[in-house]
């Protein structure tokens, strides 16, 4: 709810322009990318790593709640970077019990899965968002009714979800190396991160691309309306695309997430008229739920269980600074130059990650012993 309609209350409702959009979400997944980096390590050496993922869960409910009082876009940096914090603290955890609860074969439909109910709520979130807008209500309504299913998340894993870890927690060296096929995959990861802005930006330009045949009050509810579509799209090839990858390989399903995220942004510079926006939603819809779901199992299935934490805090650490950049860069772009430069440099960055990764693709066989 709040993430759908957030890059709007940034412009339209507190006059601040795009390149804000980009400083507020570059920050966010900067200040993400620092505590992932931690809390997966840490979360391998404790016992008690499902509390401190509940914690994390709690601290961004408190930040989304804070843009209840903001007034101005430097103030949204804040609630936003710590709701943000509070994922980073929590997603690495999540994601280790996650792998540890699941099969190796099974890991691509764990994930997808995972991924398909996540971007569910994402779909049902909008939806809420879209009818309050178009009701007469303001953001800071849908930010207030936002906070109800953000406190049942946190009540939920904190009663329902179990550490699946068989025996307690052992430190690990970061002097161990990592396998040599987890560091092929941070590789391309890392080039696909720096053209990958946020989706902010798609909402954005869905907008404009109906501003001239809407009101710009029509145009920012199909914004919204976009972004419910978007997550739609998500929510039904997510567990499809999991089950592929666990068939044909997760590197080449990856590697076509990749792509289609170009493809996204090639449609972003040349679209115009509701069917660009169809095509906009079915692109960006298409990718984001795999990308993260396949970047997932495919971790999961190189690297030790006792060592998935730390993984996954580094692979989400290398994602969060890659986001901080894309979405500055992004913001700069579309604010000096035009939105078509800007979505043409994440066009060349993510092909530029999706062909690393076909070239030097990681295969599970490669992880080795670990000591």
């Amino acid at each position: 709810m709040v993430f759908a309609v957030l890059p709007l209350f940034i412009t339209a409702g507190l006059g601040a322009p795009a390149l804000a959009v980009g400083v507020v979400e570059g920050v966010a997944d900067g200040s993400s990318a620092i505590v992932k980096l931690w809390s997966g390590w840490y979360s391998d050496r404790i016992a008690w790593r499902k509390q401190l993922a509940v914690g994390g869960y709690g601290t961004t409910v408190f930040g989304l709640g804070l843009l209840l009082a903001v007034t101005s876009w430097p103030q949204v940096i804040i609630a936003r970077a710590l709701a943000w914090m509070g994922r980073g603290l929590r997603q690495p955890i999540r994601s280790a019990m996650l792998a540890g609860s699941a099969g190796k074969a099974d890991l691509g439909k764990a994930f997808g899965f995972h991924e398909a109910l996540d971007t569910a709520g994402a779909l049902l979130g909008p939806a809420i968002a879209l009818i309050l807008l178009a009701t007469g209500q303001g953001f800071r309504t849908v930010f207030a009714v936002a906070l109800i299913p953000g406190i049942l998340a946190v009540a939920f894993f904190a009663i329902l979800t179990r550490d699946p870890r068989h025996q307690g927690a052992q430190p690990v060296s970061l002097r161990v190396p990592m396998p040599p096929a987890f560091w092929r995959l941070i590789a391309p990861v890392g080039v696909f991160g720096l053209g990958n802005f946020a989706t902010a930006f798609f909402t954005l330009r869905a907008a404009q691309m109906l501003q001239p045949e809407l009101s710009p009050t029509a145009a920012l509810s199909a914004a919204v309306g976009f972004y419910l579509a978007h997550n739609a799209v998500g929510a039904a090839v997510s567990f499809p695309a999991g089950w592929l990858a666990d068939r044909v390989g997760k590197a080449p399903v990856l590697a076509s997430a990749y792509a289609t995220f170009a493809v996204a942004c090639v449609v972003g510079i040349f679209g115009h008229g509701w069917l660009a926006v169809a095509l906009l939603a079915l692109f960006v819809g298409a990718q984001n739920p795999v990308v993260s779901s396949v970047e997932s199992s495919l971790t999961s299935s190189i690297v030790e269980e006792r060592r998935l934490g730390t993984a996954f805090g580094v692979l989400n650490a290398v994602n969060g600074v890659g986001d901080l950049a894309s979405s500055i860069i992004a913001g700069a772009l579309w604010t000096f130059a035009s939105p078509a430069v800007a979505f043409g440099y994440g066009a060349v960055l993510c092909l530029s990650g999706a062909g690393l990764l076909s070239l030097r693709a990681p295969a599970p066989s490669e992880s080795g012993s670990e000591g």
